[in-house]
């Protein structure tokens, strides 16, 4: 089904950012379902939908200057820049785990 809803301007609040958080979780659980991480479950415990569309998103990909736009084309950009952020995350659980398993254990 396609939306006729657009973005007009930032912040980006209530159905709309609703339904960017939820294509967002679905990009996410398609993208690491594709890069099968090592720590899977650590890089999920880095995931925050809210914040890569707050912060990421609209900070970094999608500009006030680049709006008006459709909701539906924004939800494409997730699908399509979200699988870089998803592998740092990857990286970053890697890292901590890695980290982790250097340290010795303490009494």
């Amino acid at each position: 089904m396609v939306s006729h809803a657009v973005i007009v301007s930032l912040p980006v609040a209530g159905a709309d950012r609703s339904v960017l958080i939820d294509a967002a979780n679905a990009a996410f659980d398609a993208v690491l379902e594709r890069i099968e991480p090592n720590n899977e479950a650590l890089t999920r415990s880095f995931w925050d939908a809210g914040d890569y569309v707050d912060n990421q998103l609209f900070a970094h990909l999608i500009t006030p200057d680049k709006l008006p736009m459709p909701r539906d084309e924004v939800a494409y950009y997730i699908d399509v820049f979200l699988v870089h952020h998803v592998i740092g995350l990857a990286t970053e659980a890697d890292s901590e785990a890695s980290e982790s398993r250097l340290e010795p254990r303490r009494p």
